[in-house]
């Protein structure tokens, strides 16, 4: 019996798209094994890397002088000044943190409690970046009930 090599394993969008959606998953299943943990900065460097995952189409800005020097390298979207928004946020937060004395627990908690929040903002919001990208959970009006009655 002869075999068809199919398409799906040589079409090279298909195995891009499929190659970031297993990187994607596998870097969110970190994501929650960190935050669960309370491992606030290794929660954040995987949200960095899924950003970085999310970004390998976007147009980047490349600043020169009149020699051809580069100046600056910038991404160029609306989406990123949030990105940097929130991680500038953790940062803050995460210094707040750590200039609080242990002394007084009932600040250190609090601060404890903003870096958390920090952390957590940028985790949802890239959430949602993802599901603007079309690449996180698809939602659906059915359930599994209504395919009884003909919904689908």
């Amino acid at each position: 019996m002869a075999f068809k090599k199919s398409n799906m394993y040589s079409t090279p969008n298909l195995d891009a798209s499929l190659g970031l959606i297993f990187r994607l998953n596998i870097l969110w299943a970190k994501v929650d094994n960190h935050s669960e943990a309370g491992d606030y900065d290794g929660w954040n460097v995987l949200l960095d890397r899924i950003y970085c995952n999310l970004l390998y189409r976007e147009d980047i800005i490349i600043e020169e002088d009149k020699d051809k020097n580069i100046l600056s390298v910038v991404l160029c979207q609306d989406d990123e000044r949030i990105y940097k928004f929130l991680t500038t946020n953790i940062f803050k937060a995460k210094a707040t943190y750590f200039k609080t004395p242990f002394a007084n627990i009932q600040k250190k908690t609090i601060m404890k409690s903003r870096w958390y929040r920090a952390v957590m903002l940028k985790d949802i919001w890239m959430r949602k970046y993802m599901q603007k990208l079309k690449l996180y959970l698809k939602e659906v009006e059915h359930t599994p009930g209504s395919s009884l009655f003909g919904g689908g």
